[in-house]
């Protein structure tokens, strides 16, 4: 079975985009690893615990997931043609 890229990069990067954005607001909101988030924020420049930077870190995390596994589709359907 191939894997279309386009949907599974789209799929999650709307996973990461929540992962991102529940991880800021928690840290803006309660403090839980507000300190690991501004580590983060390092990698992913605007992301930290605010409630901007979580909405940063949403569309760097709707970013990266849909690149990294859109690729991974696309490797994946390699690796199965050349297996075929």
């Amino acid at each position: 079975m191939r894997l279309r890229p386009a949907p599974f990069g789209i799929a999650f990067g709307i996973v990461y985009a929540l992962v991102f954005f529940l991880y800021g607001v928690l840290a803006a909101l309660f403090g839980f690893g507000a300190a690991f988030a501004e580590v983060v924020g390092s990698f992913y420049v605007g992301f930290g615990p605010t409630f901007g930077g979580a909405l940063t870190g949403a569309v760097w995390g709707f970013v990266i997931g849909f690149v990294f596994f859109a690729l991974g589709a696309v490797l994946y359907n390699a690796l199965l043609d050349r297996a075929a």
